[in-house]
């Protein structure tokens, strides 16, 4: 009878402690005395989770058993941080330098564009891991990375159009000038240059006289914005009409004025008067 009540008191102290045992689990989760993979360093006891990364009398809960986590100091001053990648990055979280890399344990990175972003001129790409270039837009017309525009020079570099005349030539009637392109006329003035024909200058793919920038060629004048012969050039516009000239007299500029003014009056007169008494 002993016997028996022996077994029956064992048995319930058993089950006592099984269910102890299955109750006092920790609230995040751990098991009674196992090490916490949530919280590093901790160990579940029956009064709730434990710092235990230095316990030489009992069980030690490494800070590695939780990812992402590492012991630093020793003994009686260790204490579980988290580990950073090569940038600074805390593990698990995005990379404020490299996006959309996030830190995944001490030095290793992972693409996560969904969670992390993409940098400037790039967008998340289909599956939401990684990110692609951004297509530049000319005309209404999508132009993919790297490539060159229907209207040249222009090429999509980083989601921006910018000249690249080297690498997509240039329009028909341009040339070359830089990384973009200008207009030049049929003897290959650039635009707004002076022609090796002077007066010319180039205008919009025209050569059109320009002699008041471009000068005249030798032995002729600029009168507005094109040249004259040197034999007109000779002469002032003064000698023409009967004036002075630079280097005449006032007497022989109003002689030079009355012969130029008054002759043509005077052979008419004669004209008529010969007419007249011709005729009575």
């Amino acid at each position: 009878m002993k016997s028996f009540a022996f077994v029956l008191a064992f048995a319930a102290l058993a089950l006592g402690m099984a269910h102890a045992v299955t109750t006092n689990n920790c609230p995040d989760g751990t098991k009674y005395f196992e090490c916490s993979k949530i919280n590093p360093g901790y160990l579940c006891t029956g009064s709730g989770p434990s710092l235990s990364i230095y316990n030489p009398n009992g069980k030690q809960c490494p800070c590695e058993a939780v990812a992402g986590w590492e012991q630093q100091g020793t003994g009686v001053d260790a204490v579980c941080v988290q580990k950073k990648c090569a940038d600074g990055t805390l593990n698990g979280q995005c990379s404020a330098v490299t996006k959309p890399n996030v830190c995944v344990g001490s030095s290793t990175y992972a693409d996560n564009a969904t969670k992390c972003g993409c940098p400037a001129g790039k967008r998340v790409a289909a599956g939401g891991i990684f990110c692609e270039f951004v297509p530049c837009t000319d005309g209404g017309s999508n132009v993919s990375q790297g490539t060159c525009s229907a209207n040249k020079p222009k090429q999509c570099v980083n989601g921006q159009l910018v000249n690249n005349a080297t690498f997509c030539g240039c329009p028909n009637g341009q040339i070359q000038q830089g990384e973009a392109c200008g207009i030049v006329c049929l003897d290959g003035t650039k635009d707004g240059a002076c022609s090796a024909t002077l007066p010319k200058q180039c205008v919009n793919g025209y050569l059109l006289d320009n002699a008041t920038m471009c000068g005249c060629p030798e032995g002729l004048t600029a009168v507005g914005k094109q040249c004259t012969n040197s034999i007109l050039g000779g002469a002032s516009g003064a000698d023409l009409l009967g004036g002075v000239s630079g280097n005449e007299t006032g007497a022989a500029g109003s002689s030079n004025a009355l012969t130029c003014c008054c002759l043509p009056t005077a052979l008419i007169g004669i004209i008529g008067g010969f007419a007249f008494f011709r005729k009575n």
